[in-house]
């Protein structure tokens, strides 16, 4: 039995059409009947896949001479998640999705009070359309609007990673050919995520230099005004580029167990993550407290780099004392 019979056998024996299949293996319908046909034959990723989402092995799908079919070797007593090359794919490609959300509800929460700012410093003009009253009011409307449009944001973009609880747990083993793939796939996208880290540092270092050029050659305190909002702005596009990238390679990481996701970075990262889950509302907090109280947006921003840099100060001790004790 050669390839092509292989395949159209386990379709139909799985009661699957060449649309499903094709759906499962992110290939088109014409590619499966192809397949089927003989007209083509699948690469050697797509063997694996076929090999994986079947549970057969790949001798069986290669060898014409094996007639049986060989399924793949299980320890019964195993109770992790198996996890195919489909759902590694479905599970990169959500957290893809998730890092965009994220980064747009952080571009939302870092710009919210860039209306304020900027309505504030027009109020101030001679000859203003609307007094300083109006202005606060309209700007700071604007901002919790932002901020509850982030949180939203926030609450959905964990919708659709629900399925993938056992991945976040770390309770799953990947199928066989799955892990080279997914390496492969991490090894391409490294050179995306270093250029967006690297440009998020650039923007970052940058970002005040307008505000500090405009400042020593005098300009008026409108001017200023509006290069306070464009250096928000710009922190706000680093802190996006970060967070995207940043969850796209978080995802290989974890189906690999690399890195900060390996079984030892586990039980570390879940302390992080309880006290990030407290200390970061209590900033956000801080943040509206004392910008609202003091009415100074121009000067309160500073609460984001300096929290950034406790929190990260914070989660390193944690790091250092968990190699410590080990």
């Amino acid at each position: 039995m050669i390839l092509a019979d292989k395949i159209l056998y386990l379709r139909k024996k799985n009661g699957l059409s060449q649309e499903e299949l094709a759906e499962k293996l992110n290939v088109s319908r014409q590619s499966i009947s192809k397949w089927e046909s003989a007209a083509s034959i699948p690469d050697i990723n797509k063997i694996i896949e076929l090999s994986a989402f079947f549970g057969v092995s790949t001798d069986y799908l290669l060898k014409d001479d094996i007639e049986e079919v060989e399924y793949t070797d299980r320890d019964e007593t195993d109770k992790r998640a198996r996890v195919s090359v489909t759902e590694a794919n479905d599970f990169i490609r959500q957290s893809a999705l998730k890092g965009r959300q994220i980064g747009l509800g952080v571009v939302l929460c870092i710009i919210s009070p860039v209306p304020l700012i900027l309505l504030s410093g027009y109020a101030a003009l001679p000859g203003a359309l609307i007094g300083s009253g109006a202005a606060a009011g309209i700007g700071i409307t604007v901002l919790l609007a932002l901020v509850a449009l982030a949180v939203a944001i926030f609450i959905y973009s964990e919708l659709g990673l629900r399925r993938f609880e056992h991945l976040k747990k770390g309770d799953f083993e990947l199928e066989y050919g799955v892990a080279g793939i997914v390496k492969e796939k991490r090894g391409a996208y490294m050179g995306k995520y270093t250029f967006c880290i690297a440009a998020g540092v650039i923007l970052c270092i940058i970002s005040p230099l307008p505000l500090i050029i405009a400042g020593a050659a005098g300009a008026s305190e409108f001017v200023l005004v509006l290069f306070v909002a464009l250096l928000l702005s710009i922190v706000a596009l680093a802190v996006y580029l970060f967070v995207r990238s940043g969850t796209v390679k978080a995802s290989y990481d974890r189906l690999l167990k690399d890195g900060e996701y390996s079984p030892r970075a586990v039980e570390q990262n879940r302390l992080i993550e309880t006290i990030g889950g407290i200390y970061w509302p209590v900033v956000v907090a801080g943040y509206l407290l004392w910008s609202f109280i003091s009415g100074d947006w121009v000067i309160t921003w500073i609460v984001w780099p300096v929290a950034a840099l406790v929190f990260g100060a914070v989660a390193s001790a944690i790091g250092n004392n968990k190699k410590t004790k080990k």
